[in-house]
């Protein structure tokens, strides 16, 4: 599925459904296995602010994932250095959907960190990340005020502990980015396009445009995200840097 499927409309959770149910996707998923959902909570605001993926979206994902026989699903995440992840899953309407569902909500702050190295850099990742047999990423196409633009690539910042994220800063965050990525490979990417935040990270100005994207391919994901935004792929650090070390 190396292309992008898009749909429209303002029902969130059946865009989503319809989404999954439309691409190969259930041809890859096997009943009982290790699913884990990546979405974006940054911050613990809702999602109508432009920072942080819808509920609803990955409602539609858990929902499709019942009728491919996953029941239990796990969603995961790390919100940045100065949120505490449990008042994301709260405020963003997360704690309530693992609820209503009898999910299993992972803080990547408190999981295990185990290490691997890639492209000379040793990254510490979450366990429970690295383990998963499906690892479906959701996150929202929203500016940044450092990488321009956060999508697939970056989401996967949520994947480390705080220590790795102040590290990541440090020594730059285009090359990490890119290399965690050839260390932890989703499966699936699941765009929140509904209503991100063309131009701050933590939103704030949301624009509506009402769409969700899906593909396997991040790198093109985000560059077609960079478009959508107005913005040239190759003035973008970490997507340029992704490109050449995801295909190495």
């Amino acid at each position: 599925m190396s292309n992008i499927t898009i749909i429209y409309g303002t029902d969130a959770t059946e865009m989503t459904y319809t989404l999954l149910r439309e691409t190969a996707v259930s041809n890859r998923l096997k009943a009982g296995m290790n699913v884990v959902i990546k979405p974006n909570l940054v911050v613990a605001k809702p999602a109508s602010e432009g920072a942080t993926t819808h509920p609803e979206v990955v409602e539609g994902i858990i929902l499709f994932l019942k009728d491919c026989g996953i029941k239990n699903p796990i969603i995961a995440e790390g919100s940045w250095l100065g949120e505490t992840t449990d008042r994301s899953f709260d405020r963003c309407g997360f704690t309530a959907l693992a609820k209503k569902y009898g999910l299993k909500l992972c803080d990547t702050k408190k999981d295990k960190v185990i290490k691997k190295t890639a492209h000379g850099l040793t990254l510490g990742v979450c366990e429970t990340i690295a383990n998963a047999d499906f690892l479906i990423n959701v996150p929202v196409l929203k500016g940044h005020c450092q990488t321009t633009l956060t999508c697939c690539l970056k989401n996967m910042k949520g994947c480390i502990p705080d220590s790795e994220k102040r590290r990541y800063h440090n020594i730059g965050l285009h090359k990490p980015i890119a290399v965690l990525n050839t260390i932890l490979k989703p499966d699936l990417h699941v765009i929140d396009g509904i209503c991100g935040d063309p131009t701050f990270e933590e939103g704030g100005k949301p624009v509506i445009a009402n769409r969700i994207l899906t593909g396997t391919d991040p790198v093109l994901l985000d560059s077609y995200g960079a478009a959508l935004l107005g913005y040239e792929p190759a003035s973008i650090d970490y997507l340029v840097e992704s490109e050449k070390a995801l295909l190495a």
